[in-house]
């Protein structure tokens, strides 16, 4: 599960609903980025998307994603 995006998500006060509208992808979609069923290894352009979204440095994402990788 990315934990970060949920958090990161919820300092937004957002539901997945509507982040996923914002990254324009289907909510269902989203779900499955967040709880690690979907994009083991997200690409760079949703990357750069939640980064904007969620107005955080693209590195701290891609820090979560490498520390998320260590782990497995």
């Amino acid at each position: 599960m990315r934990n970060y995006l949920l958090t990161l998500r919820k300092e937004k006060n957002l539901t997945q609903k509507e982040l996923a509208q914002k990254l324009d992808v289907s909510e269902s979609y989203y779900n499955q980025i967040e709880n690690g069923e979907r994009q083991k290894n997200m690409d760079i352009s949703l990357v750069n998307r939640l980064s904007l979204v969620l107005e955080v440095p693209i590195t701290t994402i891609i820090e979560h994603e490498n520390e998320l990788r260590r782990n497995t």
